[in-house]
């Protein structure tokens, strides 16, 4: 009898166990973690790095609600790390090229080649089949193939929103505009008789935050043709209308740029006490003092908790100038969160940035705190109960959980929802740049270009006196070579795209 007993329960265990088998994904994870991965997998802690300065709330939050219901749902802790604003970068490609044990952190989609081409993070295909259900369903297909590199996935594009012409557009101090006898921005001239009116008003008002880039904020009105910065260093362009590369640096186009920008340092629009100084530009803005900056389609959503923090009263609002001009989509979504290449726990990883979509209470969760205490629902509308930042809205914005808050005004909501009506797709879209080929010429010519263009951008170098030296500079640290290789690089890319068009037309 206790033989046979024996016998039966190994037929059981057996029978356990082949079921089990037969429940495991093609990645060899469990399919019952996906049900409820707390159940199956260890506790461990997740290590992620964020932008920016915790605040208060956002580190009690953590430490309390959220973790509890991560250890419940997810069996994590969640650890944050900030890296301030200004050295954000740095710091990030610190840790990662050192092999700091990081599981997650976001940045900029432009960064994702770049951190891919020197092994930073890892391939995410695998992770996103097997515990990525509800990122798929909830972010368009296209995004996520704006972050394929070489067939693979490198990055979650967190958010699914609204996005042509992202970064090209300048925000406002629409209150202050308003104060001024203005009602909106449509060109450069507008944007200087704002600045001239406050500032002969108050002298403490500053007018131009980031002064290193947006100069494709003024393309729109300065060039007779569409241009597509091709880079993130501001280098390149490409011609929407004709598809070609464009030499911008050695471009009437850049001097008129730097005309402007000069101009602007002479009447005190941009400060040059402040130029190359992030924290101290940010300074301004958090005390309420900055007039415009460069827009990101819903940046006056954004930021309006910021400046209302030192100004109740204050309205923030987003406008082109020449807005009868089309707009670009180039990246419909400029966020990505990528798992570094050294992380300890890449599928808990995924499975958090899952679990920030898997409903709207969770993704509501997450961004506002707790209902009741942090925030309440009003018509539709998000009402928060306190100043603090929580997880930033913008990183993970999804057209099919968003709630605007009730302090934006219906307006600027209808501008950030109607933002792609009309909208084209740019001839770059899906284009990445391998440096690899030329990846010691690219770096001499960046750190020259840094060195003698960034000031003429800014504006505290002259074009007329300082871009022969600068040119000169460049050609010798091997722009010639680094353009010729991007030049292949994006012919093979159009060439690829023609020939899907065809395919595509012949099905």
């Amino acid at each position: 009898m206790k033989r046979m007993i024996r016998m039966n329960a190994c037929l059981i265990l057996i029978a356990f166990v082949a079921l089990v088998s037969a429940c495991r994904g093609t990645g060899g994870e469990d399919a019952l973690d996906r049900e409820n991965p707390s159940a199956t997998q260890p506790f461990v802690t997740l290590r992620m790095i964020m932008p920016g300065d915790e605040s208060a709330r956002m580190r009690e939050f953590v430490d309390n609600e959220l973790n509890a219901r991560l250890k419940r749902d997810l069996n994590i802790k969640l650890e944050l790390t900030y890296f301030p604003w200004a050295d954000y970068q740095s710091k990030l490609e610190l840790a990662l090229s050192t092999g700091e044990s990081y599981d997650l952190f976001w940045y900029g989609t432009p960064f994702v080649s770049d951190y891919k081409a020197k092994n930073y993070i890892l391939p995410l295909d695998g992770l996103l089949r097997t515990y990525g259900q509800d990122l798929t369903a909830n972010i368009p297909a296209n995004n996520f193939a704006l972050d394929q590199i070489d067939g693979r996935q490198w990055a979650i594009p967190s958010q699914a929103f609204t996005s042509a012409g992202k970064f090209t557009s300048v925000m406002v101090r629409q209150d202050l505009l308003e104060s001024a006898g203005m009602q909106r921005i449509r060109s450069i001239a507008d944007m200087e008789a704002f600045y001239k009116k406050m500032h002969d008003a108050d002298p403490s008002y500053y007018g131009y935050l980031e002064n290193d880039r947006g100069q494709d904020v003024l393309w729109r009105e300065l060039s007779d043709q569409p241009l597509t910065f091709l880079d993130e260093n501001q280098m390149f362009a490409v011609n929407e209308n004709s598809g070609q590369l464009v030499n911008y640096l050695a471009s009437d186009l850049y001097k008129d740029v730097a005309h402007v920008r000069e101009r602007w340092v002479r009447i005190g629009l941009i400060d040059k006490r402040l130029v190359g100084n992030l924290a101290a530009n940010i300074d301004q803005e958090d005390a309420g003092k900055l007039l415009f900056r460069v827009g990101a389609v819903s940046r006056a959503m954004e930021n309006l908790q910021t400046v209302q923090a030192a100004d109740p009263d204050a309205k923030l609002r987003e406008y082109y100038l020449s807005p009868d001009k089309p707009k670009y989509i180039v990246a419909p979504s400029n966020e990505a969160y990528m798992i570094p290449a050294k992380a300890l726990h890449p599928e808990r990883a995924m499975q958090f940035m899952n679990w920030i979509l898997q409903s709207k209470e969770h993704y509501n969760f997450i961004i506002y705190g707790v209902e009741g205490k942090d925030y309440r629902i009003e018509n539709g509308k998000i009402k928060m109960l306190i100043n603090d930042q929580l997880m930033y809205e913008w990183m993970w914005r999804n057209k099919n959980y968003f709630m605007a808050t009730t302090n934006v005004d219906d307006s600027v909501v209808q501008d950030m929802l109607h933002n792609d009506d009309n909208a084209k797709i740019s001839r770059i879209f899906g284009f990445h740049f391998n440096q690899d080929p030329v990846k010691t010429e690219y770096a001499k010519v960046l750190a020259v270009y840094n060195e003698k263009f960034v000031p003429i951008n800014m504006g505290i170098v002259s074009y007329d006196k300082g871009f022969g030296d600068a040119m000169d500079a460049l050609k010798k640290a091997g722009y010639e070579k680094v353009w010729n290789e991007l030049k292949l690089q994006y012919d093979a890319f159009r060439a690829d795209q023609a020939s899907r068009s065809n395919q595509e037309e012949s099905k």
